[in-house]
């Protein structure tokens, strides 16, 4: 529990998208706190790599020492487990991976492009932004509220560029187990979870894209490319994981 009276949310981390600045649950987060309890502040960018790898060896250790606890309340001999033989996907779950990730990589691919090729394009409507202010056509105020809005959309979608698809990747390999008796409950499975979060950075990648399509109206051919492929990924996860609204703690994101 933490110093305040609230109780920790059970398991916020495992299916947040790491982005400590933005979220307003730290508080309650179990992980945040440890952090901070190592002397690493969460909030921070840039974290000395010597504490950054201390920390992740100590995690790592704590992970074994639970997962050789377990073992024994099980009777399970770490040291001599028997093969398993890997099942291969599902064709509901190959076609589903198929088809996003094709989707995904094209996206990636338009995104990043988008911002290389258009580094002159920003500079000068930047210019363009300190030149109307001194001519008295805008008000400073307004000029720096308007690029700080841009600035905070092209963050978001640079924070959600690559989660997007390390998050269809967990979700995809999840599910054909997402009926598994030891989920309790379908919609609580490790798959729906992670597709809760991974709609949350499609919304919210398509939310932005939407104030630069506003804003660049120029680029707009460009743009829509974009919220295309976004659309017809979060269809996709929506037919997939049709309650994946239920999933997870009861929070807000």
């Amino acid at each position: 529990m933490n110093s305040d009276t609230r109780p920790n949310i059970e398991g916020i981390y495992n299916y947040c998208d790491r982005w400590c600045e933005r979220c307003k649950y730290t508080d309650r987060c179990l992980n945040f706190q440890k952090q901070l309890e190592a002397g690493i502040d969460p909030l921070e960018r840039d974290i000395p790599q010597e504490k950054a790898w201390a920390y992740i060896g100590k995690c790592l250790a704590d992970a074994m020492e639970m997962l050789q606890q377990m073992a024994e309340e099980e009777g399970i001999d770490l040291d001599n487990l028997e093969a398993v033989e890997e099942i291969p996907p599902s064709q509901k779950a190959a076609r589903f991976e198929a088809e996003t990730r094709a989707t995904y990589m094209q996206y990636l691919k338009l995104s990043q492009a988008f911002f290389v090729e258009n580094a002159t394009y920003f500079d000068q409507k930047g210019a363009q932004s300190i030149r109307w202010v001194e001519l008295g056509m805008d008000s400073e105020e307004a000029t720096l509220s308007q690029w700080q809005r841009i600035n905070d959309q092209v963050e978001v979608l640079y924070w959600y560029q690559h989660f997007i698809g390390a998050k269809l990747d967990r979700a995809t390999s999840g599910i054909d187990e997402m009926h598994a008796e030891h989920w309790g409950r379908p919609e609580q499975s490790d798959a729906n979870r992670t597709a809760r979060i991974l709609m949350v950075a499609l919304n919210r990648s398509i939310a932005a894209w939407r104030v630069l399509h506003h804003v660049f109206a120029e680029k707009e051919y460009d743009i829509l490319q974009m919220l295309a492929l976004l659309a017809r990924l979060r269809q996709r996860v929506e037919q997939m994981f049709p309650r994946w609204s239920e999933a997870g703690p009861n929070v807000e994101w």
